[in-house]
């Protein structure tokens, strides 16, 4: 088991939260690492980290690489076979690997995905994730969770996506897929994009309501402008789409939809629609050089992907949560 943790000017946070995943890693019946791949950071995360948590390897990229960037030189430095993506900002429970471990018997599991809660441990904040596309974009949002006594152990729970933030993931395939596309620096949708790739490819992403987390979103991002964020967040948005989506119908749907976006943006002057969209059109024939490799590599199309996750949220015993 590896578990890795990017972080960018955090030693506060990881002074803060790095104990509870030692605790859970030397808790774990089998062989285990913990890294901590730092993005650059201006701060003295890596010092703080060597002094005080020998027994975590710490990395330290050259340069400024966003969060797929930092994800990914921690990741590729792994050594085992099962790997834990965490945010600087995570707190797990002692037993939460476990859970997530005993999925990656079935072959066709790329990834699963933890429940989480806020910091004071009550409040619900992520579980299975609900993707719908809607008026030509992808919807992902929205979350689902499960009660323990009422779940059927014997069919899995599908997730849409594993968030970065807390989820394992099956370090072969994820080298099969060339990693976390950094295409999407520094932040948002790369991991939605990582996973609806896995799912395209005929894996499987699951749910694990008894792997427990606590997490509060933007600790990091929320550093940022929120003028950029929204820019950064709607331009991956587009990103993709163009990347992914494969569907004609779909398609059309998605162009129909970001023609008149754009026309009402022009009336209103919405200054970051046109920041986006310019920002995406520039990132283009990268985008088309990954469209291209993973439309020769998938074996499901958008709709077989979406059918399927359709199901599971139908279940009785689950509940969407808005």
């Amino acid at each position: 088991m590896s578990i890795v943790i990017p972080t960018w000017e955090g030693k506060e946070l990881v002074a803060s939260f790095l104990p509870s995943v030692l605790r859970a890693a030397k808790a774990f019946p089998g062989p285990w690492e913990v890294i901590v791949s730092d993005d650059n950071s201006g701060d003295s995360t890596v010092s703080f980290l060597r002094e005080n948590f020998p027994e975590v390897r710490v990395l330290r990229t050259n340069l400024r690489r966003g969060f797929a960037g930092t994800a990914n030189a921690g990741l590729k430095e792994t050594r085992n076979g099962i790997v834990v993506l965490l945010n600087n900002d995570t707190e797990v429970e002692e037993d939460f690997l476990q859970p997530l471990v005993r999925h990656f018997d079935d072959e066709r599991v790329f990834a699963v995905l933890c429940k989480c809660y806020d910091w004071d441990g009550i409040r619900f904040r992520d579980g299975g994730k609900i993707g719908e596309f809607k008026r030509g974009f992808f919807r992902v949002h929205r979350n689902y969770d499960v009660d323990l006594a009422a779940a059927d152990s014997a069919r899995p729970y599908l997730s849409f996506m594993a968030g970065g933030a807390f989820s394992a993931f099956d370090r072969r395939k994820l080298e099969t897929l060339d990693w976390i596309d950094e295409q999407f620096a520094p932040f948002n949708w790369e991991d939605a994009d990582l996973s609806y790739r896995a799912w395209k490819r005929g894996w499987e992403i699951r749910y694990e309501p008894a792997s427990i987390v606590r997490h509060r979103p933007n600790s990091t991002v929320g550093r940022f402008r929120k003028d950029y964020v929204k820019a950064i967040s709607r331009r991956n948005r587009l990103l993709f789409v163009w990347k992914n989506l494969t569907d004609i119908d779909k398609l059309i749907a998605h162009f129909s939809v970001l023609f008149f976006e754009s026309v009402y943006a022009f009336l209103r002057l919405d200054v970051v629609h046109f920041a986006s969209l310019g920002m995406a059109i520039a990132r283009i024939p990268g985008i088309s050089r990954a469209r291209k490799k993973e439309r020769n590599a998938r074996v499901r199309s958008d709709r077989e992907v979406l059918a399927l996750l359709k199901e599971c949220y139908a279940r009785p015993e689950v509940k969407v949560i808005d």
